[in-house]
């Protein structure tokens, strides 16, 4: 089901609607796209912060930080890419939203949720790609920005499981500045 084919059910359903069709089509496809982008990023981001527990209580063997950051990134993103959620029917109230559901007597609520739904896994699907490409990508940046040892200078002050804790939590970090954009991830759920 695409966007035209519910408004069209819309337009010739005008009992089932509050309000112009157009603008509930317009205001559920927006707030659907945005939870589910948001919702993709703290999936990723709980399941970083579980990775980042479990390195806080591991105790590995020396490395350098960059070696680490490497390999953290590349283990974070294939497990990423192992672990992609997806919405379940009794999500679209959450995605789409209280007022697109108020605008709608049951029956075109009802109609709605198929498209709902598709709309929520495509953009949670694109996203998670995202995601995963971005930790792949997060290691160069770490390496830069945090000015971590390099490969040719160990740190045998550190332990690996110490460095992988720090980066898991910079990267939950940056996952949760992914999710809520407006607020620099001070807003958590």
């Amino acid at each position: 089901m695409d966007r035209a084919t519910v408004l069209e059910w819309l337009r010739q359903h005008p009992e089932v609607v509050h309000g112009d069709s157009e603008a509930i089509v317009s205001r559920c496809e927006h707030a659907v796209r945005r939870h589910a982008r948001e919702d993709a990023w703290i999936v990723a981001k709980r399941y970083v912060a579980e990775r980042q527990h479990g390195w806080e209580e591991s105790h590995g063997a020396h490395a350098s930080e960059a070696f680490v950051a490497r390999e953290v990134c590349q283990q974070l993103a294939e497990a990423l890419r192992q672990h992609e959620p997806t919405p379940h029917t009794g999500d679209e109230d959450h995605l789409a939203g209280g007022p697109v559901k108020a605008a709608l007597e049951q029956e075109g609520w009802e109609f709605m949720i198929p498209w709902i739904m598709e709309i929520a896994r495509d953009e949670e699907h694109a996203t998670w790609e995202e995601i995963v490409r971005h930790t792949k990508g997060q290691a160069k940046e770490l390496i830069r920005s945090h000015h971590l040892s390099s490969d040719t200078g160990f740190d045998h002050t550190r332990c690996y499981g110490d460095v992988a804790a720090r980066i898991a939590n910079i990267l939950a970090r940056d996952f949760s500045e992914h999710a809520f954009p407006r607020t620099s991830g001070a807003a958590q759920r």
